[in-house]
């Protein structure tokens, strides 16, 4: 069984779209996202990211608010809107600790997975900040081929 690891992640700039619920395909939202991007002063980096505020609790990912993007460097337009009406969010996170582990099962079981690391930050006597992460990431093997990997983050606080 994988064991949480920790890591210093510093800054983060998030550039994304708020959705009701966990979105339906999370990579098309985060290619709409990095095509809004074009012609900015921002260079898109990274895995797909889902932000949550909330732990998950017992509600269906469904009832979950996230916010679906990439990390950027630089800066962009204040306020910018995609041509569909919604608005392109866009927040830094500072001085990030992340407790991460792999998560192998479908999207309704991320809580138990979110539960995990929240059990290890306690055992380090870690207070977790409000927000979590998950990250969708491409592993390339060995022989070239790619595999997804879904990864889950919590944060601590210093």
């Amino acid at each position: 069984m994988n064991e949480p690891t920790l890591a210093e992640e510093g800054n983060l700039r998030l550039a994304g779209l708020a959705l009701p619920g966990w979105p339906t395909d999370p990579v098309r939202e985060a290619a709409i996202v990095t095509r809004a991007l074009a012609g900015e002063s921002v260079s898109p980096y990274g895995a797909t990211l889902l932000w949550f505020a909330m732990p998950p609790g017992d509600e269906a990912p469904a009832r979950w608010e996230c916010a679906c993007g990439t990390a950027i460097t630089g800066l962009t337009r204040a306020g910018m809107s995609l041509p569909d009406g919604r608005r392109l969010l866009i927040e830094d996170y500072r001085d990030l600790r992340a407790l991460t582990l792999a998560h192998a099962g479908p999207v309704r079981a991320i809580p138990e997975t979110w539960k995990r690391l929240e059990a290890t930050a306690q055992h380090r006597s870690a207070r977790l900040r409000p927000y979590w992460r998950v990250a969708l990431r491409n592993k390339r093997l060995a022989d070239g081929n790619l595999l997804p990997v879904t990864e889950i983050s919590v944060f601590l606080d210093r």
